[in-house]
């Protein structure tokens, strides 16, 4: 999605959005935070930072927060949720981070790298990798591919219960899981024409490294078995959903 796009759904995000910030889901990217040694004295920047949801948890942790986004609408909402005096707003593309070089201690993106091109994807990654001050540190969550393939898994497991045709079991689980929409080898989902990017973990590791990241750390963010995760059929009991949270260093 362009920036227009991420305009018009400004004021209805959370309708448009599965986030890792809703109540109920297990996100150890506080965890994370908590344990950055003095917080307080440090630059933290939110790329991609929507509507600020994670902003006034950050202005409070940190010296200076700087919410980048590429969407005007998205930032005049996240203006509205913090009134911080030590959070600033920038409007930047990532894949042009170049006023931002070495700007800040540690960097976060939630969700914000979807672009489905893997040119733009290292391009991105590259220009956050920049941001970071020498020995800075990076959180990313990330949509995760092998979840998808997971709870394809689960469906086939409960259509291959309910008939007694493999074949018959096999083309219910295709449909449940809407598996026209997904490039299994890109990583891509495409919604009418709304494309966007999971991320398998070896492919993570993969580029990350390749944009200079270093000693690299991966938690799953964990979501309930509920209508949060919107698309997905209900498995209670069994293991969650999840995106890939990432931590790096410069």
């Amino acid at each position: 999605m362009d920036a227009q796009a991420w305009d018009r759904i400004a004021g209805d995000y959370l309708g448009h959005i599965v986030s890792p910030f809703d109540r109920g889901i297990s996100n150890p990217l506080f965890d994370q935070l908590l344990a950055i040694r003095c917080a307080h004295r440090k630059t933290v920047a939110d790329l991609g930072c929507g509507v600020g949801m994670l902003l006034p948890f950050l202005s409070k942790r940190f010296r200076k927060v700087a919410a980048i986004d590429f969407s005007a609408g998205m930032l005049r909402r996240a203006r509205r949720k913090v009134r911080a005096t030590n959070v600033s707003f920038r409007r930047a593309d990532m894949t042009d981070l170049s006023r931002f070089r070495e700007r800040f201690h540690v960097t976060i993106a939630v969700n914000s790298v979807l672009a489905p091109s893997p040119r733009q994807v290292n391009k991105i990654l590259s220009e956050v990798r920049s941001t970071l001050k020498p020995g800075g540190q990076f959180l990313g969550v990330f949509p995760a591919m092998d979840s998808v393939l997971y709870h394809a898994m689960l469906v086939v497991e409960r259509e291959n219960a309910e008939h007694d045709s493999e074949r018959v079991a096999a083309h219910h689980a295709k449909k449940v899981c809407e598996y026209h929409k997904y490039d299994f080898v890109t990583g891509v989902f495409d919604d009418d024409g709304d494309r966007q990017k999971h991320y398998y973990p070896f492919e993570l590791r993969h580029r990350l490294r390749q944009a200079g990241f270093t000693d690299l750390r991966f938690r799953k963010v964990r979501y309930p078995w509920d209508e949060s995760v919107s698309g997905f059929e209900c498995f209670p009991g069994k293991p969650k959903l999840w995106d890939w949270l990432v931590c790096a260093s410069a």
